[in-house]
């Protein structure tokens, strides 16, 4: 069977960690823009408008991707994506963060699905916010320290939080299974599950042995575990109209169950070392957070986690038949690495 191929749309514009103008100027196929109304007509109003309108964050690819809606009445953000996840259980959480005024992006629409070319696609809607991404900032580090203060404030008292233990438990034993897996390989040199990707598994076996002789995924058996956000990157922050960070995207978090560490290293390695800063200017990066969020535990070996976590899960997505572009194969090499030299910095 042919590995299914995410859209680039899939994995941001044009990456995940640098994300670019919020400009939706592409406009998707009659075809696909048909398919996604019809699915949100039966439970979003302005969908079945005859004047409804979708333009793409991205060039389309078939369905998925991040639109623009637009009706005479208003305008909304779109979200198509061939990851499902658990769109009730993120509903709840989103829902209670709001409640408690936490910076999030309600979900107006959670998991709508629509049948593309075969496969299964989920449909959410969210208020669109006129915003900005991150631009580098101390005052806006600042901000997006705040906005995860208060969300994991909130989310100690979450009354779903045994749901999502019990799903990050369940992906405990998924992303151990693929580490088994890579150890397999690694003891046999037989690299055939990598597939298209099996030379670069030769190439990095030195780095595949380490991963799996340091990988610990049970997260969720550490001491002050709780619900958090799980991928506090750039790309998940928008800085609304009178700069408030707004953390966006939680499909993960009914996942992750991991101390607010794991949400902090994800936070510093993306936004605060993506330039490969001095220790100078890295140290006042750091201290702008502590100042805004609280003191910050050490975080460099929490990072060297995350990257062998997501190297874990692209095994897992292979062994499922889903590919992953080689530039993420490296990317969280170079991610591991980085927080490998931070060791006693972070």
């Amino acid at each position: 069977m042919a590995k299914a191929q995410p859209a680039s749309a899939e994995l941001g514009w044009p990456t995940g960690d640098q994300p670019g103008d919020l400009n939706f100027q592409y406009k998707p196929s009659q075809a696909a823009q048909d398919t996604i109304l019809s699915a949100l007509s039966r439970v979003f109003p302005p969908a079945h408008s005859p004047h409804a309108a979708l333009h793409a964050l991205t060039p389309p690819e078939g369905v998925a991707g991040r639109y623009r809606l637009t009706t005479p009445e208003g305008a909304w953000f779109v979200r198509v994506s061939m990851w499902l996840g658990n769109a009730a259980l993120e509903k709840l959480l989103v829902d209670y963060l709001a409640s408690r005024n936490a910076p999030v992006n309600p979900l107006l629409v959670a998991g709508v699905t629509l049948e593309w070319t075969g496969r299964v696609y989920r449909v959410d809607v969210r208020p669109l916010i006129r915003g900005r991404h991150f631009n580098g900032s101390l005052d806006d580090l600042a901000q997006m320290a705040q906005t995860l203060a208060a969300c994991h404030t909130a989310l100690v008292r979450f009354p779903h939080a045994q749901d999502i233990f019990a799903a990050a438990a369940q992906r405990v034993q998924r992303l151990s299974g693929a580490r088994d897996r890579i150890d397999e390989a690694v003891q046999t040199g037989d690299y055939h599950m990598f597939a298209e990707q099996g030379s670069w598994a030769v190439q990095h076996r030195q780095w595949l042995a380490q991963m799996v002789e340091r990988f610990q995924p049970d997260t969720h058996q550490l001491p002050q575990a709780q619900c958090l956000h799980g991928q506090v990157h750039p790309g998940n922050v928008l800085f609304a109209e009178g700069g408030t960070a707004v953390l966006l995207d939680w499909e993960e978090a009914v996942y992750n169950y991991a101390p607010p560490a794991f949400d902090l290293a994800y936070f510093v390695q993306r936004s605060c070392h993506r330039d490969n800063p001095s220790h100078e200017i890295l140290r006042q990066r750091l201290d702008t957070i502590a100042a805004h969020y609280g003191p910050l535990p050490p975080l460099a070996e929490m990072m060297r986690q995350q990257a062998w976590m997501s190297m874990a899960a692209i095994v897992n997505f292979q062994l499922q038949g889903i590919a992953t572009p080689l530039s993420e194969y490296d990317k969280f090499v170079r991610l591991e690495q980085q927080a490998r030299a931070l060791i006693g910095i972070v």
